[in-house]
């Protein structure tokens, strides 16, 4: 099945994806400045439909998407695992997460926080209007399954037109979700153009962006750089380039939960996703006087949470990467009272206990790195370094020490801060890595009213 959904005729050239050992066949179009004007008078349909007729319909696709049995899905599933190695199980409950979040609640509950009246994108509501870009461009990366829906499905809320750049980790997702949207409002999916080509494709890429009033990138931050540096001063332009995220225990938050919850807690955020999204914590950082039980109490809630969700198939070179990281930790705990090391017989988990943080290496693969901090302070401390990149902290704290530990994690840098257990589910109303990112496509219109005119 192809990986691409254009929705009008026009001339087209095929392209074959090569990604996780496997080829996937798309078209993509030739003159995109044709493709731009289709798009344009698609934008110029999908103007006028009410917002709340947009959430509705992409409520509607989403209600079939949370059903696991659901064909599309099923396809999408089988899909992502070939391309990423992860188990069904992985994706399905990353699907489950992207899926809720594009319910007609949650779509609502982001646009009212952020534009306050939703209908403003409809017309003039108490005399000012907001209006979309007429083309967005997203070049999406594929490191979580679904992940294209979220900046898909904001984009289309405010009404724009759409080039999506498919990711070739997960090359089915986008073009089967256009595909369901199609049969319940094709108003929408009309307004879309999914498609790819390689990143060393400098003439597709300027063809595409010329087409583009709005850029959203993701990506390594030299991915992110390449695009920004292309970006024109007219066009806004919103990126997600490389995250880090940890997660901190206090001790009065392990006096009131216990290790053993606790644990359960962090291997959670360690396993989900494999570990492999920007939201999945690097190292939890744990009261001292507890941080040895509590990394006992993670390697059997790692184990469970493999037997529950099996992880996938690692690469040869992370693989390599991977155990090169055991021998260290090895080599630490035989040399440290304060260090240790919990793992599976293969690769399907890893605990890692420490009294200091070393520099960061490697990413996901249900590493969970405990490091004992004597306090909440100690702990943002330890996180300044890499203030840059903060994004997502899972912040077990009680109290007056929650507030005041979560203060100082925004004034570092953080844009979110969610319990433990629930880093790697961010909501849709999440303002994603600290910035509007409904609100932030938009531009505004405010009438002043002349004497004579009533509102």
């Amino acid at each position: 099945m192809s990986v691409s959904w254009i929705p009008f005729d026009g001339p087209t050239e095929s392209f074959t994806l090569a990604a996780g050992g496997h080829r996937w066949r798309g078209e993509r179009p030739v003159d995109w400045a044709a493709a731009g004007d289709r798009l344009r008078q698609a934008r110029r349909r999908l103007r006028e439909l009410p917002v709340r007729q947009v959430v509705a319909a992409i409520d509607v696709v989403a209600e079939r998407w949370a059903k696991r049995d659901f064909p599309e899905r099923r396809a999408a599933v089988a899909a992502a695992s070939l391309v990423t190695g992860m188990s069904a199980e992985t994706v399905d409950r990353a699907l489950d997460a992207e899926t809720g979040n594009l319910r007609a609640p949650s779509l609502i509950a982001a646009l009212e926080r952020e534009l306050g009246d939703p209908e403003v994108l409809d017309g003039f509501r108490g005399g000012t209007t907001a209006i979309g870009p007429d083309v967005t461009l997203a070049v999406f990366s594929g490191n979580v399954p679904g992940l294209p829906a979220r900046s898909l499905v904001r984009a289309l809320l405010v009404k724009s037109a759409v080039i999506a750049k498919v990711p070739a980790k997960e090359p089915h997702f986008t073009a089967a979700f256009l595909r369901s949207l199609h049969e319940v409002e094709p108003v929408l999916a009309d307004a879309v153009v999914a498609t790819y080509w390689d990143r060393a494709d400098d003439t597709a890429m300027s063809a595409a962006l010329a087409q583009a009033d709005a850029v959203i990138a993701y990506g390594g931050d030299e991915a992110c750089a390449a695009i920004r540096a292309r970006v024109a001063p007219h066009q806004i332009y919103e990126e997600h380039g490389h995250k880090l995220s940890f997660g901190v225990v206090t001790d009065g938050w392990l006096r009131q939960h216990g290790p053993a919850e606790a644990a359960r807690r962090i291997a959670a955020d360690c396993s989900d996703f494999d570990q492999h999204a920007c939201l999945s914590p690097q190292v939890y950082l744990v009261a001292a006087e507890h941080a040895r039980e509590v990394a006992e109490h993670v390697a059997d809630a790692m184990r469970r949470a493999a037997a529950d969700c099996p992880p996938g198939q690692v690469g040869d070179q992370d693989a390599t990467a991977l155990q090169h990281r055991r021998l260290i930790a090895e080599w630490r705990a035989a040399s440290s009272a304060g260090s240790g090391v919990w793992a599976a017989d293969g690769l399907d988990w890893t605990v890692v206990l420490d009294d200091t943080l070393l520099p960061l290496s490697g990413a996901g693969d249900r590493v969970a790195r405990i490091v004992a901090v004597p306090d909440v302070d100690a702990a943002v401390d330890v996180m300044r370094p890499y203030a840059a990149h903060l994004q997502n902290v899972g912040l077990g704290a009680v109290g007056d020490e929650f507030w005041r530990a979560a203060g100082e994690l925004a004034r570092l840098g953080v844009s979110r801060v969610a319990e433990p257990g629930a880093m790697s589910r961010p909501g849709m109303a999440w303002r994603h890595d600290g910035q509007p990112r409904i609100a932030g496509l938009l531009r505004w219109c405010d009438v002043e009213l002349p004497d004579g005119v009533e509102r």
